[in-house]
């Protein structure tokens, strides 16, 4: 039986009382907090951040993530890599030798990721410092996260930590930033048998460079078109913050990612967006 939490919620909401097909009781507040809670079957949020300092003016844009930062830089800090389809082992590897299982930094993570078909999985590495450690995965498809699960005295990561594809270090797919806990690479697959509905983006720039950020997707129209980004969405931005609500269809198996193509060198940016993914 579902327990009434109506008594932890203000009187303004009580009212919104959401059922289930049967009647029964399920949550009592808006329908977005419904579905963060897990009260509505089948139905979850799926969100992602960014951020990216100093971007320069490539003329294919920019993605907002932090991959410039990196030691040895990766083959393109600009537009992160797509992983083979049919999935890949990957490799997990710090920049400083104190994020490791005996160190003050990041200890221990964790991969979300999807498989070569599709379906999310998880898989917790412990960390070598320096030294890379290979997935017990051999069939990742996508990262879509990846964060902390236990950390030293540090309480967050010494040095940036890295996962890219085995036996190739220039292919980086996604990162930690030095000084924290979690990614912050707004990249996310939907996965298989599921259909995401974005509900709203984010953008922010803060060094007075112009720039256009621009929320993408490899489908258009609701029909998957692999390795092609279309727009979704745009904004433009100076020395200012702003966000959109938007209500765009994306497929199972497509790539959300927001980039920018700032008009003169040195932007500082940051990124958000959510949706509801729903089990098709």
């Amino acid at each position: 039986m579902a327990r009434d939490l109506t008594t932890h919620l203000p009187e303004n909401t009580i009212r919104n009382r959401i059922f289930d097909k049967g009647g029964n009781f399920i949550y009592t507040s808006d329908f977005a907090t419904s579905v963060a809670v897990g009260g509505i079957p089948g139905w979850a949020v799926l969100r992602a951040l960014g951020e990216r300092e100093s971007m320069g003016t490539t003329a294919q844009g920019e993605d907002i993530w932090r991959g410039n930062e990196l030691s040895p830089a990766p083959t393109s800090h600009t537009a992160i890599p797509m992983p083979d389809s049919a999935g890949e082992q990957m490799t997990v590897v710090g920049e400083h030798a104190n994020d490791t299982s005996g160190g003050v930094g990041v200890k221990t993570l964790r991969l979300e990721y999807l498989d070569a078909t599709g379906a999310e999985q998880t898989e917790d590495i412990i960390m070598n410092g320096t030294t890379g450690v290979n997935t017990v995965a051999t069939d990742i498809r996508f990262i879509n996260d990846m964060y902390s699960l236990t950390v030293g005295t540090n309480g967050v990561a010494v040095g940036h930590i890295k996962i890219y594809k085995t036996g190739s270090v220039g292919l980086v797919y996604n990162m930690i930033a030095l000084g924290g806990n979690k990614s912050l690479v707004p990249h996310r697959m939907v996965p298989v048998g599921k259909t995401l509905v974005i509900q709203q983006w984010h953008a922010t720039e803060a060094q007075s460079k112009r720039v256009a950020f621009r929320l993408r997707s490899t489908d258009m129209n609701g029909v998957l078109i692999p390795g092609v980004f279309c727009f979704k969405d745009i904004i433009y931005l100076k020395q200012d913050s702003l966000g959109a609500e938007i209500h765009v269809k994306v497929p199972a198996l497509s790539v959300v990612k927001v980039s920018g193509w700032p008009v003169t060198s040195g932007a500082e940016t940051s990124c958000s967006w959510w949706g509801y993914l729903i089990n098709d």
